[in-house]
């Protein structure tokens, strides 16, 4: 058979996979990538853009972490992580969610959280399958489900119901193809958290339909409603065995840079997880992971105090944004954002937060980033100074009034 001739034809658009076509770049990205530009240029910028806190990683830390360096403990670490950072884990999440785990059989440490969600999606995720994910939610959600080959399902939350997850929204977009849930609470970009009746009813769909439930509990203890931890689906009967908790170091522990997360599952899901993470980063950095442990059970007063200076930061930006004529915010109760409604000044989100930062060096993210039923909001990441806070409200409010003249 005669063989073509390709030669110079080579173009990579052509040859790139079709399932890249479904995915965006970071919106979050872009406008991280605008304020590093304006920094370079000195402009002084009111940084509401990103997820991250501003504290530092706690002493204590770095220097376990770097004393378990200059021990020369720089070798791979087994492929689950080191047996004191699983346990610690274990031992973290029986005190959270009150539910005994067994750290070193159903934990994986992960290169961050998002690596969590990512292995657990290969593993239990076929071409075809059905994924159950709120609008607004951070978009990694959507888009690894989209690598993955499945189907994203779209479950619109509203501002009257404070962005959460409603059952019976749920229930009307289960089909026999779904295959799993994304339940994301304390959610970005909102602060908005699910309450401990509409979990009890998410679990009850999830046990009916017998779907995996992809729990997101990154924010939990970074709350401010009854209890120490946010509310959690892991803790209901029946769930144990069919969630799977993503959690991290990133921001509870002001560890972002130090790409750090973990999962917790039954001992079979771990185990199917372990196969997928055998054969894609193989482990996390060994020395850092003594860091993490160390982090997991030393004094967790830093952790105290971080939190209770974002509630002060809350209450500054929900007061502040709530004197404004035409903005209307609901009350975040965990994370640390605010996800105010912008719709009466006539811009979509995109030509807001672009309005802003433009003209008035102010970053914030359009809320159409995280799904159709964030257009209209901004998403303001109250994870800058206290002093950035109080500042950034005053610079909003003379960015609106010219807007409105």
């Amino acid at each position: 058979m005669e063989q073509k001739d390709y030669t110079g034809q080579y173009k990579a658009e052509a040859m790139m996979a079709t399932r890249l076509q479904e995915v965006p770049f970071s919106g979050i990205r872009k406008v991280l990538d605008a304020v590093t530009a304006l920094k370079a240029k000195n402009v002084d910028v009111i940084e509401w853009q990103i997820g991250r806190t501003d504290f530092d990683t706690p002493e204590h830390i770095k220097k376990a972490a770097s004393e378990a360096l200059m021990k020369g403990l720089v070798h791979y670490a087994p492929n689950l992580g080191i047996p004191s950072l699983r346990k610690a884990i274990g031992a973290r999440t029986t005190v959270d969610n009150g539910v005994a785990v067994d750290g070193e059989k159903q934990s994986i440490v992960m290169a961050g959280a998002n690596e969590g969600i990512l292995v657990a999606m290969m593993a239990f995720v076929n071409p075809g399958d059905e994924v159950l994910v709120a609008d607004p939610n951070w978009h990694h959600y959507k888009s690894i489900t989209s690598l993955m080959g499945g189907l994203p399902v779209i479950v619109p939350t509203t501002e009257k119901d404070g962005f959460v997850l409603d059952p019976d929204e749920v229930a009307r977009r289960i089909t026999p193809k779904t295959k799993m849930l994304c339940v994301t609470s304390p959610g970005n970009p909102t602060g908005c958290a699910q309450s401990a009746e509409s979990m009890k009813a998410l679990a009850a769909l999830a046990i009916k339909h017998n779907l995996v439930v992809l729990a997101d509990e990154i924010y939990a203890r970074i709350w401010y409603g009854a209890g120490a931890t946010a509310p959690s689906i892991y803790s209901l009967p029946g769930m144990a065995e069919r969630t799977i908790i993503i959690n991290g170091f990133t921001k509870t522990y002001a560890m972002d840079g130090w790409r750090l997360g973990w999962t917790v599952a039954s001992e079979e899901n771990t185990r199917a997880m372990l196969k997928v993470r055998q054969y894609t980063t193989v482990c996390v950095n060994t020395f850092i992971q003594h860091g993490a442990a160390v982090a997991l059970t030393a004094d967790q007063k830093p952790v105290d105090d971080m939190i209770a200076e974002f509630a002060k930061r809350r209450q500054i930006m929900l007061k502040g944004l709530r004197s404004i004529p035409g903005v209307t915010v609901p009350e975040p109760l965990g994370a640390f954002y605010v996800f105010p409604n912008m719709k009466s000044f006539g811009l979509s989100s995109m030509e807001l937060s672009d309005y802003l930062i433009e003209k008035h060096s102010i970053a914030t993210v359009g809320g159409s980033v995280f799904g159709a039923a964030g257009e209209g909001h901004l998403r303001m990441a109250y994870s800058c100074s206290t002093v950035d806070c109080e500042r950034g409200i005053e610079r909003l409010k003379t960015a609106l009034a010219a807007l409105g003249k």
